[in-house]
């Protein structure tokens, strides 16, 4: 996270969960299974209220994250996406 005054949004793309093993020597395919969009401003204010630092791997609650996602679940209205949009993004999807 930054607390940059010109950042307006994060997007986020997460594929499927992995093991909390190392990655080392193996493969992990690219895939689309989750999109979020965060509105920054009110993310790092969230963060502030809560007294959580800001930075690479700030921790962020499970409502926020389910109040930013608009793929495959459309619940933030922010970014509403189109069938076309959709249909793409499953071709990036985990079997």
């Amino acid at each position: 996270m930054s607390e940059s005054s010109v950042l307006d949004y994060y997007l986020v793309l997460t594929g499927p969960r992995s093991a909390a093993l190392t990655s080392r020597g193996g493969t992990r395919p690219w895939r689309i299974d989750h999109v979020y969009l965060f509105h920054a401003p009110a993310l790092l204010a969230g963060q502030r209220a809560r007294g959580v630092k800001t930075g690479v791997a700030a921790s962020v609650p499970k409502a926020d994250w389910n109040a930013a996602e608009i793929y495959p679940v459309a619940r933030n209205p922010l970014l509403p996406l189109g069938e076309r949009e959709i249909e793409l993004l499953r071709l990036f999807a985990s079997p």
